[in-house]
């Protein structure tokens, strides 16, 4: 079988033989016929020619069967040489007569090294398992054989081989040796083997986790389970296979966890996720939540239920306890709004009292002073008049300290209303009020074109009066006041600035600017009350914005803040 692959050709048959050699006698004979009567040469001649058509048939079949024959030929060769890396044969001896091996086999088992040697007597060839006991009892049970080998090639490879073989006998039954094949299956064995390491490493991996690993059949039980369950339960794992889920839950548990698997059993769903309470009213009750998800066959019909069971419980603890205290938060912070409120309107009455129970006196001073200064000045030395002028500009100021103390204590409490406010054109406005208190002053002004922000109008415009009057006043002693008013974009975030080239100040004290009641220039020539820039940066943090200032003494200010968007 293994030494020719070629089977014998179809032989000619009987019917064949007598056409071809009928045919030329049959033309003889009508020769013969037609010398001594035409009539009879003629049928004997139909006759040869009707001969001969089926000669020519039988030739075409026998030459269809022959080209069928190599096609089954090279086909049953091509299946031989692809399902099979060896091919043997030995004698009644069980030594090897014939060995034709290929591809990684070929060196090793090659004819000429094997010959009339049997298997375990190959040294490069031993069984999976290390002996040959199973070969020789296979071997002398005169049936087919099935071997598991190992091949241990001159390099160092180890090539798995999987042997099979069929007796021989003769015609009265006698074995007269065995032959088979042999097929290379290393790269199945590699394959196999690297998918029980993975396996083995996925089910160590799994048995480490903390949740429980489970997967259940149609019928509700459990078919595996992780090492998980033993701490979830106490119970082994062993116990629990084959036992049904709902048995460790109570029967309104059970019912509840139905209920929520029924979109998912009935196939509306193909996963979810579900919080169950077990051990309800007990000292031992706990929150398990089920992750889930089903297996379908081909015709949907379920077929299993997988997932992960995790002990929750802690988490609804503190869930529950974050409850607690976010609801005592809240009545905290209601409380305190009350008395936070309270607080303000308190605050509101008092300064309402300070604004009219002051200003009353102030007035009282200043008008008095000016009567003195009216009605007496010409009784007065010059001493006099500059002790009463100082006391009519000493209340005077205190007026606008009033004022502007409470002008701060309204930002504060002053809801904010946010809307699309052009800058450009409010710094303009105000500047043009400046210029018109001082109009004998010059002064260049550089403000930007369309400087928009969302923010509050009114404080808005308090905070430009405010930083742009700082810029006009401290610009005084300068011959042209140069004032800029523009924006820029630094780290996607918009900065406005108010730059001067006015008396500016020493960054030392920087940190004083912002503070009520802080100034840093004291010239009797500089009017203000030390409240504007504490207000300018309230203004500011209330629309979530931050503001500094840069400057140099005699080289100018530059004041920088923005005015971030909260819908962005």
């Amino acid at each position: 079988m293994f030494r020719s692959l070629d089977l014998p050709p179809p032989t000619r048959g009987a019917r064949t033989f007598f056409l071809w050699r009928a045919l030329p006698l049959a033309l003889l004979a009508a020769a013969l016929a037609a010398t001594e009567s035409l009539p009879v040469g003629l049928a004997v001649l139909a006759a040869s020619l009707g001969i001969g058509v089926l000669a020519l048939r039988e030739q075409d079949r026998l030459a269809r069967e022959v080209e069928q024959h190599r096609l089954d030929a090279a086909r049953l060769r091509d299946y031989t040489d692809l399902a099979t890396d060896w091919h043997w044969e030995t004698d009644a001896a069980l030594r090897l007569q014939y060995s034709r091996a290929e591809g990684h086999l070929a060196s090793a088992l090659d004819q000429r090294a094997v010959r009339n040697r049997r298997l375990w007597e190959i040294n490069a060839l031993s069984p999976v398992h290390g002996d040959w006991e199973e070969c020789h009892r296979q071997f002398q049970s005169g049936k087919s054989l099935q071997l598991h080998l190992v091949l241990h090639r001159p390099d160092g490879v180890v090539r798995h081989i999987e042997l099979r073989g069929r007796p021989i006998t003769d015609s009265s039954g006698q074995l007269c040796g065995y032959r088979g094949t042999g097929r290379d299956e290393t790269a199945f064995v590699q394959s196999t083997r690297a998918l029980r390491e993975v396996e083995t490493r996925h089910r160590e991996m799994v048995n480490h986790l903390r949740e429980v690993i489970f997967r259940i059949d149609a019928r509700g039980r459990f078919t595996y389970l992780n090492r998980a369950w033993e701490t979830l339960t106490g119970q082994p794992v062993n116990q629990a296979i084959g036992q049904r889920i709902l048995r460790w839950l109570s029967k309104d548990e059970a019912r509840y966890l139905l209920a929520r698997l029924e979109p998912m059993l009935d196939g509306r769903r193909d996963s979810m996720q579900i919080e169950v309470r077990t051990g309800t009213g007990s000292a031992s009750a706990r929150w398990l939540e089920i992750a889930i998800g089903a297996r379908f066959d081909g015709n949907g019909k379920l077929e299993s239920l997988s997932g992960s069971i995790e002990d929750i419980t802690q988490r609804k603890q503190a869930e529950a306890t974050l409850y607690d205290m976010n609801a005592e938060l809240e009545r905290r912070v209601k409380r305190r709004t009350a008395e936070l409120e309270a607080s303000n309107r308190e605050l509101e009455a008092f300064s309402y009292s300070v604004s009219h129970d002051l200003r009353n006196p102030l007035r009282a001073i200043d008008g008095f002073s000016q009567i003195i200064m009216e009605d007496y000045g010409d009784q007065l030395d010059a001493q006099a008049h500059s002790h009463l002028a100082r006391i009519r500009a000493a209340s005077q100021k205190l007026s606008t300290l009033i004022d502007d103390l409470l002008e701060l204590g309204r930002l504060t409490r002053t809801p904010i209303s946010r809307a699309e406010v052009d800058l450009s054109a409010l710094a303009r406005a105000i500047m043009r009020d400046l210029r018109a208190e001082s109009p004998e002053r010059e002064g260049k002004l550089a403000i930007g074109m369309h400087l928009m922000a969302r923010v509050d109008p009114m404080l808005a415009r308090v905070l430009l009066e405010h930083l742009l009057r700082n810029a006009w006043t401290f610009t005084a002693g300068r011959e042209t006041a140069e004032i800029e008013f523009d924006a820029r974009l630094r780290n996607r975030e918009v900065v406005f600035h108010i730059r001067d080239n006015g008396i500016g100040f020493d960054m030392a004290h920087a940190a004083q600017l912002f503070k009520p009641f802080n100034r840093l220039h004291d010239q009797s020539d500089r009017s203000g009350t030390g409240i504007g820039l504490a207000t300018v940066q309230r203004i500011v943090n209330r629309h979530g914005g931050r503001i500094w200032a840069e400057g140099a003494p005699d080289k100018g200010a530059c004041f920088y803040f923005t005015l971030p968007d909260p819908t962005h």
